[in-house]
């Protein structure tokens, strides 16, 4: 199967089986040499990229949804000012997630902060990866539950969960201060 896609900035044309998972394309087709991916489909969540803006396991999508997809690798996302937000969020807390699972969580907490500010791009709707997404409510204050769910796409358990929903508001308090500023 032929398969147009853009992962990490590159347009490329991958002809590769239509179910194979979108980690074994990035490791043999794309030669992206940091996607940790132990678990063999047992849905660990280090093998997180971000579909479209969106967290996803990479073991678990296979490659006919990836067409006409944007694809990030924590590989590219980690040089992005973005990332800075995140890294200073880490910071300010105190707390970072161990070596195995830093990449994953930080592009978990990428995907709720792009929820979070309203910069989505077009959703993706597909049963292995729909589940509630973490919004603002009219008080503007942070769903905890959805956030909670969304972080548990990983489970590696270096960090306590409320940590790392202090360092989603954080995060999000860093974002909406760039927002403020450029406008």
């Amino acid at each position: 199967m032929k398969i147009e896609c853009t992962i990490d900035g590159k347009a490329l044309s991958l002809s590769v089986n239509s179910n194979k998972p979108l980690s074994l394309i990035l490791m043999e087709d794309v030669d992206n040499h940091s996607m940790l991916c132990h678990c063999k489909g047992e849905a660990c969540g280090n093998c997180i990229v971000l579909l479209n803006d969106e967290a996803v396991l990479s073991c678990v999508i296979p490659a006919f949804r990836l067409k006409d997809a944007t694809i990030s690798t924590f590989e590219s996302y980690q040089k992005t000012r973005l990332c800075r937000d995140i890294e200073r969020a880490y910071q300010r807390n105190g707390n970072t997630p161990c070596p195995n699972c830093y990449a994953s969580k930080t592009l978990i907490i990428e995907s709720i902060l792009q929820g979070l500010t309203n910069v989505r791009s077009t959703r993706i709707n597909s049963p292995i990866i729909s589940r509630p997404r973490p919004t603002p409510t009219a008080e503007d204050s942070l769903d905890e539950h959805a956030i909670i769910q969304e972080l548990s796409l990983n489970t590696c358990q270096c960090m306590h969960m409320s940590e790392l929903v202090q360092i989603v508001e954080t995060a999000l308090t860093f974002r909406r201060r760039k927002r403020v500023r450029r406008n």
